[in-house]
């Protein structure tokens, strides 16, 4: 798996990830991927053994004249920088998201892409086909259709899905799991071909939870962590996105006459005529009262230029860069490693990287769901069951030896309740971020859990920059870990191997997944 001392970009040479080993290829990989960093002159990357792919994937480093960042505090600000940016639009649109919801804070976005729209600029939305299943939001999709909005990841009679079909010569690199590789990226690009060009990228879908519209639901109120951009590094997510959307078109140009955009054309064109069909949507008034006054928030946005790194995996081309980013982040770690993450099940990379930090007496501290706050329940009752392991290096001679009073790691369940309020007052933590010795950080998509690193397309932001990374990791420190509870050893023992029937059930079932997860 090695490279050649002179190529600075990367390496297409080797197996692009190591989830499935765990003897000598395992070793292979770790030692591979710590012999250079995410950043720098040696940033080295094991790119795809795809001919036709190899390292197109990669994105360069860019240096603090190309990228500007600035951290957003939660949902709240990362709605106020969205519309404010979207609404100083002037050319050009791209949103991508897993998810982009039909309720008061989606509608209030696609009025003003309408809007925009209207003024002759390109807007191009891709969603995934699978994970926006509500009536309203299939409707708000074929609104935006037909007033000229391209919506990627979407048909009419949610035959979306046909598009995905694992047809040899049709689809590019088909293969039989196919349809489990879904698009999970967010990335939200206004006039990104322009010198005034904005991004926002990182945890965020579209939806109410996310923004956090509604203070009063906990179970809607949740935490994520978005960034926003600006500089020449937004070239490389316009790029991301659009050989995404380059990549759906060119399914549906390959069928010929069945390409479905077609057809959107000939009924734009009668729809010109005879008027818009109406679209009726329910809504709670006190809801689009909520969206409307976050909209009028004035964000927070303290830019600092940083070196930085834009990174995108696409698993149905065999790419494994953020992979490989997170575990030359941990490997390289001296003194800390703060992980939040909404999907916490570790593959062997991962484990390997957290328990070899450790032992260097670096401080490890992760932060991830309880099945109380999981959206995905059954995710948190199969990550429980890798803290034991993770927590029992903390024994080890190496770790018993460290002088720093925090080394060894450390883990802590969000509960979305301090310890000072009487209910739960939090959602979900749908974070994905990481802070390495308080100077380099990532944001972004990407779960440590293997469907992530094995079947989702993800994109995620690493960047290196103190008092950027200052912010996070008082967030994590000061907020996240407020509404955790730490996990114990005598905890993590319990999780292993649970008395509760019911939850062994529900955990046998999770496990069976696993891969999948």
């Amino acid at each position: 798996m090695g490279c050649a001392a002179g190529v600075l970009a990367g390496c297409a040479a080797g197996p692009p990830n190591a989830s499935d080993d765990s003897g000598p290829a395992l070793a292979s990989f770790i030692d591979e991927t710590r012999s250079s960093s995410v950043l720098g002159a040696d940033a080295r990357f094991v790119g795809s053994p795809l001919e036709d792919v190899g390292l197109s994937g990669l994105f360069a480093v860019r240096d603090p004249a190309e990228c500007s960042v600035a951290v957003l505090e939660g949902g709240e600000e990362s709605f106020a920088a969205r519309m404010d940016a979207l609404k100083r639009a002037k050319k050009s649109i791209r949103i991508q998201a897993l998810v982009f919801k039909g309720d008061e804070s989606g509608l209030r976005i696609a009025e003003v892409l309408k809007q925009k729209r209207a003024e002759g600029l390109d807007v191009r939305i891709i969603v995934d086909a699978f994970s926006n299943p509500w009536l309203q939001t299939q409707w708000l999709f074929f609104d935006l259709k037909q007033h000229g909005i391209e919506v990627e990841g979407y048909e009419a009679l949610a035959l979306q899905w046909l598009n995905e079909v694992p047809i040899p010569k049709l689809v590019p690199h088909a293969e039989p799991d196919q349809l489990n590789k879904r698009f999970h990226e967010k990335m939200w690009i206004i006039d990104g071909e322009t010198d005034h060009a904005v991004a926002v990228t990182g945890g965020l879908n579209v939806g109410n939870e996310y923004f956090r519209v509604n203070p009063a639901d906990p179970d809607a109120y949740w935490r994520d962590q978005d960034v926003v951009l600006h500089g020449q590094i937004i070239a490389d997510l316009v790029t991301a996105f659009d050989r995404n959307f380059d990549y759906f078109v060119g399914i549906k140009e390959a069928k010929g006459i069945l390409n479905t955009n077609l057809y959107w054309d000939a009924t734009r064109q009668v729809l010109d005529k005879t008027g818009k069909v109406p679209v009726h949507y329910s809504t709670d008034p006190e809801l689009v009262s909520n969206v409307f006054a976050l909209e009028s928030r004035t964000p927070q946005l303290n830019f600092r230029p940083a070196t930085c790194r834009f990174l995108q995996s696409r698993p149905r081309y065999k790419e494994s860069y953020i992979q490989q980013a997170y575990v030359k982040l941990i490997e390289r770690a001296e003194t800390e490693v703060l992980i939040a993450n909404a999907y916490f099940v570790p593959t062997p990379s991962i484990a390997t990287a957290l328990k070899d930090a450790a032992q260097r007496c670096v401080a490890v501290k992760l932060i991830s769901n309880s099945p109380e706050t999981n959206d995905l329940p059954e995710i948190s009752m199969v990550g429980r069951g890798h803290y034991k392991d993770l927590l029992a290096v903390n024994g080890s001679p190496e770790v018993a030896a460290c002088t720093t009073q925090d080394a060894g790691i450390r883990i802590w369940e969000w509960v979305g309740q301090a310890v000072d309020e009487p209910a739960r007052s939090q959602g979900t933590m749908h974070s994905k971020y990481a802070v390495v010795d308080g100077m380099r950080s990532l944001v972004g998509s990407y779960n440590l859990d293997p469907r992530s690193e094995k079947l989702n397309s993800e994109t995620a932001l690493v960047f290196e920059q103190a008092e950027l990374s200052g912010r996070l990791r008082e967030a994590f420190l000061s907020n996240d870990l407020r509404y955790g509870r730490e996990v114990t050893p005598e905890r993590a023992a319990e999780f292993a191997d649970p008395e509760e029937v019911i939850y062994q059930f529900r955990k046998t079932i999770g496990r069976l997944f696993e891969d999948s997860l």
